[in-house]
């Protein structure tokens, strides 16, 4: 069932428009009536049922965009001052970052036509001395910045995921915070977290173990500096750091376990009460409040959830692991956040359990008749037999959703790397900090605190050494949404199936992946601000146009890249440049290039450039100013022109002499398309016209989006 509710949602947020709002529940209607007249025929039952469920996942998607009902900001606001309330306050590593809502404009002015947004996210000043608490009413004076849009035609969309939390701008302050209203003490678990935080900062004497600590603790991470979360993710452990499902089995588990064995103990009680059953209810109950103590984020409410479900099983003596019931979780996640399913917590996460469930059922009975009547050192042995093949299992599982949205996914580093993370952090590091967190009332937390300090430094220097292996991950260019959704169906079969066919499934994942390499890549990259540009050799290395601007958009296309190379646009001294103002000469101009330098590419004195690949010229005109004559002369040397000037007159680059005898018909790009379309990527084919897509044409126009 989850899957054409999948489908259904997924084709929502694919439409270029939003649709009317009545379209999905008069089409539900329609569909049940049609449901309801033919139910007696079994074929037509299934069949129907299916696209019936693909119009309920459609209709939750619209309703669900049509309840945010949250404003974004599409235009910079200079120097505003703001009233709201902190709901969260992140400890970045040397600035605090707030979220605040119900906010009021006390001083300046946003841009024309902008409301207010539901919620904004400030980045506070380094030298700031307050300490936000969520609940205070604060004031703030600060830029108000529109949401970034994606950097490229099918990247992650930022404005989207925003949108779903009601945040509609992002900024910086330029003043300090200052609190107009203390927080009123109702706020019991923000209190608890900053009281847990600040024990771990005292004891735990080196800063990266105190953020690591802090993130396994009550999942705030934002103190993890980008070196231990790029050694956390090239060796597969990240999700032992990020908050996820391996926590709260570990939390459920223990109230579980305990709970059982504390009212067993008592034999009145394990001979008349259904104790089983109610230590299922205590792991339910600390299931719940670990996630509100964390601030209840997306990741942990399906946790829960999934918690929730086996342990009510366990309460209706059902098998508590199986695909029904990871199927009832699913269901209800995507009918009540449809917007999960496009986001890869959500993929990488189902895909998982969905992996392990279908793996484990499927070999159940073998570990059983392998447990049976063992001495511990072999029950030993089968734990980390079942640790190995469950590492194998999840990467696999997750390996293309990993490949698809990140470009790269850990191998052997990720099996070596969780052999000693996952047994050390379920056995040591998360019993004792637990420990350790219900002593800290007593004061007698420290040396608990010192000893998961050790464990954590364990498992972080082995994630260090095996991230450097040769082959420790596995690194891919950006593929099309196709090939993902094949493969998914390929496990889905895989996995759900039963018998030999259950093997087909293989097939269409093989036969996806192969698609994979053959990918087409884009040639030419260009961000809305126009400060910075990317082009590819044949060998497939991306070469950026500028070290210094742009540096997040430059590290997000070079992850996209796979790990293929980078390197940066010749620079040519003006001793070496013939005729800088004249790109007829420019054009055929012969450079001393240095030895890094690149050949397909030449910049004369001025910054301008030319590409030349595949039979395609392309010209960059990067400074600002240019004069219009060398707009034209551009336009007669290239076949594309990208200028981060605006131009009045479009009809410049449109039937000029290409001066030999024909007309060339050039493509002009400028600020203002930039700015109104989003980035650009271009796609060059031999003998044919290039491809040119750009941001707003991957998007469409929806309530997230912010073009004019």
């Amino acid at each position: 069932m989850p899957v054409p509710v999948a489908f259904g949602i997924a084709a929502y947020f694919a439409l270029p428009l939003e649709p009317p709002l009545m379209t999905g529940v008069i089409l539900l209607f329609m569909a049940g009536l049609i449901f309801a007249a033919f139910r007696a025929n079994r074929v037509f039952y299934h069949i129907w049922l299916a696209v019936f469920l693909f119009l309920l996942g459609f209709t939750a998607g619209q309703w669900r965009t049509y309840r945010i009902e949250a404003p974004i900001l599409k235009r910079t606001g200079f120097g505003v001052t703001l009233q709201g309330r902190v709901v969260d306050a992140e400890t970045l590593p040397k600035v605090y970052r707030v979220t605040l809502d119900n906010l009021s404009l006390l001083d300046g002015e946003l841009g024309r036509g902008d409301v207010l947004p539901a919620r904004v996210r400030i980045r506070l000043k380094p030298n700031d001395p307050s300490e936000p608490v969520a609940g205070d009413v604060v004031k703030i004076r600060g830029t108000l910045l529109p949401l970034s849009p994606p950097v490229m035609p099918g990247a992650f969309d930022f404005q989207r995921h925003a949108f779903f939390k009601q945040m509609g701008a992002t900024g910086y302050a330029l003043g300090d915070l200052s609190v107009v209203k203390p927080h009123v003490s109702d706020f019991f678990f923000e209190n608890m977290r900053r009281y847990i935080r600040r024990h771990i900062e005292a004891d735990v004497q080196n800063k990266e173990n105190a953020a690591v600590i802090t993130a396994f603790m009550v999942g705030d991470s934002a103190g993890i500096s980008q070196k231990i979360w790029d050694i956390c993710r090239f060796s597969g452990i990240a999700h032992l750091i990020a908050i996820s499902g391996s926590h709260f089995m570990l939390i459920a588990g223990f109230a579980f376990f305990i709970t059982r064995a504390l009212l067993a103990a008592v034999p009145y009680i394990a001979l008349r009460w259904p104790v089983k059953k109610i230590a299922a209810g205590a792991a339910m109950a600390a299931a719940i409040f670990y996630m509100m103590l964390i601030g209840a984020p997306i990741p942990a409410q399906r946790a829960v959830l999934s918690v929730c479900v086996v342990m009510a099983a366990v309460m209706l003596d059902r098998d508590p692991f199986t695909l029904r019931l990871v199927a009832l979780s699913a269901l209800a996640i995507l009918l009540v956040e449809p917007e999960s399913l496009m986001g890869a917590s959500f993929q990488m996460s189902y895909a998982a359990v969905v992996g392990l469930v279908a793996f484990y059922e499927s070999t159940r009975g073998w570990w059983h008749a392998q447990l049976q009547g063992k001495p511990l050192v072999a029950r030993w042995g089968l734990y980390l037999l079942g640790c190995f093949l469950t590492t194998v299992v999840a990467s696999l599982s997750t390996g293309p959703f990993a490949l698809y949205h990140f470009s790269r996914m850990p191998l052997l580093a990720g099996l070596a790397a969780n052999m000693v993370a996952v047994p050390l952090s379920s056995f040591l590091t998360f019993p004792v900090g637990l420990f350790a967190c219900l002593l800290m009332p007593l004061g007698l937390d420290k040396w608990p605190m010192r000893l998961m300090e050790q464990s954590v430094d364990i498992i972080l220097q082995v994630a260090g050494y095996v991230a450097k292996w040769p082959h420790a991950m596995q690194q891919s260019d950006a593929w099309p949404a196709w090939i993902l959704v094949v493969m998914t169906l390929g496990g889905m079969w895989l996995c759900v199936w039963r018998g030999r066919m259950r093997y087909a499934g293989v097939l269409p994942i093989v036969l996806a992946a192969l698609f994979i390499p053959h990918a087409p890549r884009p040639d030419i990259l260009a961000v809305d601000t126009g400060k910075l540009f990317a082009v590819r050799d044949d060998a497939g290395k991306l070469w950026f146009s500028s070290k210094r601007r742009e540096k997040f958009v430059r590290n997000e296309w070079t992850d996209m890249a796979g790990g293929s190379g980078t390197g940066f646009w010749p620079t040519v001294k003006k001793k070496d440049a013939q005729n800088a103002d004249d790109f007829d000469d420019f054009a055929t101009a012969s450079f001393s290039p240095e030895p890094d330098d690149a050949p397909f590419l030449q910049c004369d004195a001025r910054g301008d450039c030319l590409y030349r690949e595949k039979g395609v010229t392309v010209a960059f005109l990067t400074t600002r100013d240019a004069p219009q004559a060398r707009l034209k002369r551009a336009c007669r040397a290239a076949d594309i022109v990208f200028t981060v000037d605006p131009v009045k007159n479009k009809t410049l680059c449109k039937g000029g002499r290409d001066g030999h005898g024909g007309i060339r018909h050039t493509v002009l790009v400028d600020k203002w398309h930039m700015y109104d379309n989003g980035g650009y990527a271009v796609y060059l084919r031999p003998g044919q016209p290039p491809d040119i897509r750009s941001v707003k044409d991957a998007r469409g126009k929806r309530p997230w989006t912010s073009y004019r």
